[in-house]
C-alpha cells in the first residue's frame, strides 16, 4: 500500500502546498503519520506533535493538505485533513523557545481541545484563540477545513494584551473576527506584492485585530479557562478606564457573560474586578501627575478618573504609592 511523499521541504514562506495521503488499512499507519509528519513539522509546526488515527476510522484514504505563508513573524496556512487526533503545544514539546498563541477559524468539520479536566468543541462559524505553551489534546472530525495563525506571544504582548488567554472562542461574525478574516484574506491576496514596510504594517494589523478581538469579545465560562475571562475583562477595563459608566455589569456585557460569571472569575484572584479598576486608574493618574506636574488641580486629575473629591482622590493614593499626589507636583 503506497504512502504519498510530502511536497513542500522550504520555509513557509516560500513553500508550494504540503500534501498527505495515507491509506487507512496501511498496518503501520501512525506511525507513517508521524514520520511524515516529522518532515512538516521542520516548517514551523512543531507545536503539534503525537499524531494518531482515530481507531473507528480503517478504510480508505486519509488526506490532509496544508498551504502555508508567512506575514513577518506570523504563520498563516490554510489546511484540510480527515480525522486525527494529538497534542498541541507544550513549551517542552514544542521545539522551539518561542511561546506562541495559535488562532484557528473553522470553515467545516470541527475541532475539540481537551486541557485540565475539561473538552471544549469548536464547531463551524468559530473562532478560537489558544495558548500553546499548554499541552492539549486535540481531535478533528472528518473533511475539517480551517485557517490556522501561529503568532508569537511576545509579538501579540506588544499591542497591549496584557495576558495570553488560556482558550477564547469567538463566533465569526463577530465584528473584529470579520475585520481578522478579511485582513488575512486582503494580505494573502497582495503579499508578492508588499514592500518590506508594506509587509511589516501588515504584520502589525494582524497582530493588532487579534488583540482586538480578544479584548472585545467573549470567552468560555469553564471554570478551567476562568484565566481567559479574567484577561479579557481586564484588556475591556483597561480600554475604558476614564468612562464614568464602566462597571462589572457593563464589561459582563462586554464580553457576553453574566455579572455572576464575570464575578465567580474574579473570586480566585488576587484582586476583585472594581480594585484593578481603582489601582489601574490610580496608575494612570500618577502618569499624568508626574508628567503634567502643576498643570492640573488635584480636583480636576481626580474627577477625570472618577474619585469623588481630592480629598477621597489622596487618601487612595496614598494607600496605593506611599506618597501623597501633591509630592509629584512640587
Amino acid at each position: 500500500m503506497a504512502v504519498s511523499d510530502i511536497s513542500g521541504a522550504g520555509p513557509p514562506s516560500s513553500s508550494p502546498p504540503i500534501h498527505i495521503q495515507i491509506p487507512l488499512a496501511h498496518p503501520s499507519r501512525d506511525e507513517v503519520l508521524r514520520r511524515r509528519w516529522r518532515s512538516v513539522s521542520r516548517n514551523g509546526y512543531a507545536h503539534v506533535h503525537s499524531l494518531r488515527f482515530p481507531k473507528q476510522y480503517t478504510t480508505g484514504q486519509f488526506r490532509c493538505w496544508i498551504d502555508p505563508a508567512t506575514i513577518g513573524d506570523i504563520t498563516v496556512s490554510d489546511q484540510y485533513g480527515d480525522a486525527v487526533e494529538g497534542i498541541s503545544g507544550g513549551t517542552d514539546r514544542m521545539g522551539a523557545a518561542q511561546r506562541l498563541a495559535v488562532v484557528h477559524i473553522i470553515r467545516s468539520g470541527g475541532l475539540s481541545l481537551t486541557a485540565a479536566g475539561r473538552t471544549v468543541h469548536v464547531p463551524p462559524g468559530m473562532l478560537c484563540v489558544r495558548d500553546a505553551g499548554m499541552p492539549w489534546e486535540f481531535s478533528t472530525l472528518p473533511g475539517t477545513r480551517w485557517q490556522v495563525l501561529q503568532l508569537p506571544y511576545e509579538a501579540l504582548a506588544s499591542t497591549g494584551l496584557d495576558q495570553l488567554p488560556t482558550l477564547a472562542l469567538v463566533p465569526q461574525t463577530a465584528p473584529e473576527a470579520r475585520l481578522l478574516t478579511g485582513q488575512l484574506q486582503v494580505t494573502r491576496e497582495a503579499r508578492s506584492e508588499l514592500t518590506p514596510a508594506g509587509l511589516r504594517a501588515a504584520e502589525q494589523s494582524v497582530l493588532h485585530l487579534v488583540a482586538g478581538t480578544l479584548m472585545a469579545q467573549g470567552v468560555s465560562a469553564d471554570s478551567a479557562f476562568r484565566p481567559s475571562l479574567r484577561a479579557a475583562a481586564r484588556n475591556c477595563a483597561d480600554a475604558r478606564l476614564t468612562d464614568p459608566d464602566l462597571s462589572p455589569a457593563e464589561i459582563a456585557k462586554a464580553l457576553s457573560v453574566s455579572v455572576r460569571t464575570l464575578h465567580r472569575a474574579f473570586s480566585e484572584a488576587d484582586e476583585s474586578l472594581m480594585a484593578y479598576v481603582r489601582r489601574r486608574r490610580l496608575e494612570r493618574a500618577r502618569q499624568e501627575l508626574a508628567t503634567l506636574g502643576g498643570r492640573y488641580t488635584l480636583s480636576a486629575v481626580a474627577a477625570r478618573w472618577h474619585f469623588a473629591d481630592a480629598s477621597h482622590f489622596s487618601r487612595a493614593f496614598k494607600r496605593q504609592f506611599g506618597e501623597t499626589p501633591s509630592s509629584l507636583t512640587r
